[in-house]
């Protein structure tokens, strides 16, 4: 079951957040930090009552998450446009395969749609394949690339 996020998810959610921060920080110990808190009590707290945290419940436990906001983007050079920009979404690594991602992207679908929004925005680590393909298979396209030169 997808429903919005209450207080009472805090800790089932960050324990999600810091799995896949973890996998961030394997694929990028330059860039990630492992073993950190990703999502403070009060920030979560500040994400619920503003309605921007999905859960999906599965057998009375939070089984993945979803966080998003609005963004608004246009100018002198770009048309304006407001979409439904997925800040995270990341499923428990003991219920990943099982469409948790999919029915969440879904819920985020309908919510831009009710909102009025043109469509769906996210970043996805380039080298996060399950997630690309999941995106991919959606519908996702690139809109952008970020390049890196390290030294």
């Amino acid at each position: 079951m997808i429903r919005s996020a209450t207080p009472s998810d805090y800790a089932p959610a960050e324990a999600i957040m810091e799995q896949v921060q973890n996998l961030h920080a394997g694929w990028r110990p330059d860039v990630y930090r492992a073993g950190v808190t990703v999502l403070t009590p009060d920030y979560f707290g500040e994400l619920v009552h503003a309605g921007q945290v999905l859960v999906c419940e599965e057998e009375g436990s939070v089984a993945g998450v979803a966080i998003f906001r609005e963004r608004q983007a246009g100018g002198p050079v770009k048309m304006e446009r407001r979409t439904l920009y997925i800040d995270s979404i990341a499923v428990d690594e003991a219920h990943r395969g099982r469409g948790i991602g999919r029915r969440l992207l879904d819920e985020c679908k309908a919510i831009a749609r009710q909102r009025g929004c043109c469509g769906l925005e996210l970043q996805v680590n380039a080298l996060n394949a399950r997630a690309m393909k999941l995106y991919r298979e959606y519908g996702f396209g690139e809109k952008s690339v970020n390049m890196e030169l390290n030294f």
